[in-house]
């Protein structure tokens, strides 16, 4: 049976064409989301106040994520991250945050309006999503699993 470093190691492992392929449904589900007319969601009930801005961190928060999951190289690599994608993938990702609200009342139509906390929580989402992300492959990176024989690419 393996021992959960293992499990967790292979998780973190899949080949590069899956991380891809995770990662782009995801981005596409996330285009979807936020460029459908409002009225896609009219029937979703509000149990709290700040349940859009929640689901905006944690859409983002899961985005960046992924994002980092699916960056080239192995477990090392994506735990510390290094030259352009230090800052360029989270540059392009907070662009990508901003302009989607932006854009949302352009494409998504009716209904869709630009919210300055929308856009913070994305930020926010992806700022957390990355850091926790790094945080979490580096224990594996440093702890057990970096001596597991398992494929690091």
């Amino acid at each position: 049976m393996a021992s959960p470093v293992e499990t967790r190691w292979r998780l973190l492992n899949w080949p590069w064409w899956s991380r891809l392929a995770v990662t782009s449904s995801f981005f596409a589900a996330v285009n979807w989301m936020i460029f459908a007319p409002a009225s896609t969601f009219k029937d979703v009930h509000q149990f709290l106040a700040i349940q859009d801005k929640i689901a905006h961190g944690g859409i983002f928060l899961t985005l960046s994520s992924l994002v980092r999951w699916s960056l080239p190289g192995g477990t090392a690599a994506r735990a510390g991250v290094d030259g352009w994608l230090r800052f360029g993938v989270p540059a392009a990702l907070v662009l990508y945050a901003c302009s989607t609200e932006v854009l949302q009342p352009l494409v998504g139509g009716m209904g869709r309006t630009f919210e300055w906390l929308d856009m913070a929580s994305n930020i926010a989402g992806l700022c957390a999503g990355w850091l926790l992300f790094g945080t979490a492959i580096a224990g594996t990176v440093n702890g057990q699993a970096a001596n597991y024989g398992g494929s690091r690419r």
